[in-house]
């Protein structure tokens, strides 16, 4: 029944049935975002009432450490660590009104990983901010590469046999995987998203990776920004163990996949703004390699889609493994992350 699900997928009926499952989790993203925003003010509204030892309103912000740059635009740069320092809550919409965050050495303790500044612009949606489940995952395979660097890899000749090669999808702001890049000696990131992301991929690449006095930006605040940024961490921020690149990769485009299979495919919160879970689960068969790993971190939204995406997984993989709170590694505590873990392809 399955395989004619799939053979009859092009035909009018597979198409309408497509269309009504997006409609229905497009909904259920929106009714995610409203409960999301009356959670955030519910939480305020708590804090604020609380008040301080002055009798004045707290902030649910009031921990964090953060500047405001020198330039015209007035930027925001906020220092992650002053907030996993306390981490009072997890809300993945805390950090939004921030452009800049300062994520300190991307090492883990381990190597002398750069410094990496992410740039968020909230204009472009849930893709343009950074995530939680971005940062756990990068952390969390930080800590874990002798794992996926010892299976092998799936190319093995050529002038680039030394490196493995990652492939992120749905980079959005290139977080993850631009601190993979950062603190994993010998790895190749491919950060990608969709066409509207790629402006704002190139520009986190540029800022953490190229170290030039051009700035390549016709926007002249954003080019202040990347110039003052520059001056005040210096050599810090360009300093990587590994290299990465961003482009765009679309789910089921078989042109957007040069450069397939890569050693690792992964991927931070991209289920929880799917409509096309299937999809998504075959776009990572198709990326990897007999060799290759998948690793997804993602926050409880939707079952449905989960649900779907990982029964799929499961049909496109001989292992798929949940790693729960209590053994990811990551200074983020939010207990609501997960990842998932696949291997052995299914030829």
């Amino acid at each position: 029944m399955e395989e004619e699900q799939h053979e009859h997928h092009d035909e009018p009926l597979g198409i309408a049935d497509a269309m009504m499952r997006r409609g229905g989790h497009l909904r259920m993203l929106r009714m995610m975002a409203e409960q999301d925003d009356a959670e955030r003010a519910a939480a305020h509204s708590n804090v604020s009432s609380s008040g301080t030892s002055d009798g004045s309103p707290a902030s649910l912000d009031q921990d964090d450490e953060y500047e405001t740059l020198p330039t015209s635009g007035r930027s925001k740069l906020l220092h992650y660590d002053s907030y996993l320092r306390h981490q009072r809550y997890h809300d993945d919409l805390k950090h939004v009104d921030y452009h800049y965050i300062n994520y300190g050495g991307c090492d883990c303790g381990q190597r002398a990983g750069g410094r990496l500044v992410i740039r968020q612009q909230k204009g472009l949606g849930k893709g343009g901010i950074c995530w939680d489940a971005a940062f756990i995952l990068a952390e969390h395979m930080i800590a874990c590469e002798k794992d996926w660097k010892k299976g092998g890899r799936n190319n093995d000749s050529g002038s680039n046999s030394r490196r493995t090669t990652l492939c992120e999808l749905g980079a959005g702001t290139g977080l993850a995987g631009f601190m993979v890049a950062k603190a994993c000696r010998d790895s190749h990131v491919f950060v990608t998203d969709l066409p509207e992301l790629l402006d704002l991929m190139k520009t986190n690449f540029e800022l953490n990776f190229v170290n030039s006095k051009r700035v390549g930006s016709s926007d002249a605040g954003l080019g202040e920004d990347l110039s003052f940024l520059r001056q005040k961490f210096r050599d810090d921020l360009f300093r990587s163990e590994g290299t990465a690149e961003a482009k765009v990769l679309r789910w089921g485009v078989k042109s957007d996949y040069e450069g397939a299979p890569f050693d690792v495919v992964f991927g931070a919160d991209v289920v929880a703004s799917l409509y096309d879970p299937i999809a998504l689960a075959n776009t990572f068969s198709d990326l990897c390699g007999p060799k290759s790993l998948v690793y997804l971190s993602y926050k409880g939204r939707l079952d449905e889609p989960h649900l779907l995406f990982e029964a799929e997984l499961k049909r496109l993989f001989r292992v798929v493994e949940r790693i729960v709170h209590s053994s990811i590694h990551s200074r983020n505590k939010n207990s609501d992350v997960c990842i998932l873990k696949a291997w052995g392809k299914i030829e």
